[in-house]
């Protein structure tokens, strides 16, 4: 899980920044798989609400979460930075599974 986070808040969005942490860099989820991942599928909105009020986005990285059409959603430091984060995670992905 790398570094140990606290973050305070209920339940449902405890475990939800949690399940943040187990999305693969380079494998972007939607809001509706990171809601079914978090426990229940029909809390899409509790899901968004995770990542818009997670602090610890570095350590916790709610920018692998977009909408069902591809778009990026929202990001507390900027849709710039959250393109940035994703490419860069992409990149990484295809080099570690590019034949040697």
């Amino acid at each position: 899980m790398g570094v140990p986070v606290v973050q305070k808040s209920g339940p449902f969005r405890g475990h939800a920044w949690d399940i943040l942490r187990t999305v693969a860099p380079g494998h972007p989820v939607t809001y509706t798989e990171y809601a079914a991942l978090s426990g229940n599928a029909k809390a899409v909105r509790a899901a968004a609400s995770a990542c818009a009020f997670n602090a610890a986005a570095l350590f916790v990285p709610c920018h692998r979460v977009i909408r069902t059409d591809g778009s990026l959603g929202g990001f507390r430091w900027g849709l710039a930075i959250k393109e940035s984060l994703l490419d860069r995670e992409r990149q990484q992905a295809l080099l570690q599974t590019a034949p040697r």
